[in-house]
């Protein structure tokens, strides 16, 4: 069964669509997403995680027998409310998580063929409001890129722009961590536990357009950046594509395909909100590994 059918089936019950206005969770907003759109995501009740789907507009998930990127989406009966959901990151990576960390809005279009890129291990993916856990041989300080991410739905290399559009599950947001010292090297620095945050769920929409929506980043309630999808120098399809073309990516690997930069870097006790119109927002709060 796939996303459509699950629509049909609970349109009735009233499972799934409900006003616009009764959707409101006070971490996991919906920022002017498109209305029909569907949201992939995984929770946990009762310390069991679970994958549902969520249609735009509703509070109530509708849970699914299994990982719809491996599966049939299929509904396992059950629903729940929204609020009694702990969110968690709605992909593990099975592989890896890739940041298009130099594809910065505002920035011009480097002359080099393979734009610099942070890989980083599904180890380091973490979800909405678990801890970004500074290690302590990463200084006191985490720089952070905040993006838009793509879930690969199935194994693809070597893509062109125009068949992107064919391997894409949906859209998140990619939030990609950096040590702040100096001492060791990039790899290192991109690569610890915590390190990559994805969340709050993956948007599911064919007229999803990523490259008209405003990332912003705030800092304990202050905004500290933001721009628009538009002004990065590479589309979100020719990033996604020149990481093809780096390596292989596989069903469920995310790709942040370019962002925003925070001006200053973060220490333990600084509380990131990260947002993107018609995707969502999510917060996460800074601490120190050794605490």
């Amino acid at each position: 069964m796939n996303i459509a059918e699950i629509r049909r089936r609970h349109a009735g019950s009233g499972a799934l669509l409900l006003t616009r206005s009764s959707f409101a969770h006070p971490s996991y907003s919906s920022k002017d997403a498109r209305l029909g759109s569907m949201k992939i995501v995984r929770f946990r009740i009762d310390d069991h995680p679970i994958y549902g789907a969520l249609e735009d507009g509703s509070e109530r998930i509708v849970a699914l027998k299994g990982d719809p990127l491996f599966q049939k989406a299929e509904p396992s009966g059950q629903l729940y409310n929204l609020e009694e959901a702990r969110l968690l990151s709605p992909v593990i990576p099975r592989s890896k998580a890739v940041s298009c960390c130099a594809n910065l809005a505002g920035k011009t279009a480097g002359s080099e063929q393979w734009p610099q890129v942070a890989i980083k291990p599904n180890t380091a993916v973490i979800g909405p409001d678990d801890p970004i856990a500074i290690p302590t041989w990463g200084g006191e300080e985490a720089r952070v890129f905040v993006g838009l991410a793509a879930v690969a739905k199935t194994i693809c290399k070597n893509l062109t722009p125009e068949q992107v559009g064919k391997v894409i599950a949906g859209w998140t947001i990619g939030v990609d961590c950096a040590s702040g010292s100096e001492e060791i090297s990039f790899a290192q620095a991109k690569a610890w536990d915590t390190s990559a945050v994805v969340g709050p769920w993956i948007v599911v929409d064919p007229d999803f357009d990523p490259d008209s929506l405003t990332i912003s980043a705030s800092v304990s309630g202050q905004e500290v950046a933001s721009a628009n999808s538009a002004d990065l120098p590479l589309t979100a399809a020719e990033a996604f594509a020149k990481v093809s073309s780096m390596m292989t990516l596989l069903p469920g690997d995310v790709v942040i395909v370019g962002g925003i930069e925070l001006p200053q870097p973060l220490s333990p006790g600084a509380r990131l909100e990260s947002a993107i119109t018609g995707v969502g927002q999510m917060e996460n709060m800074v601490v120190s590994a050794n605490r």
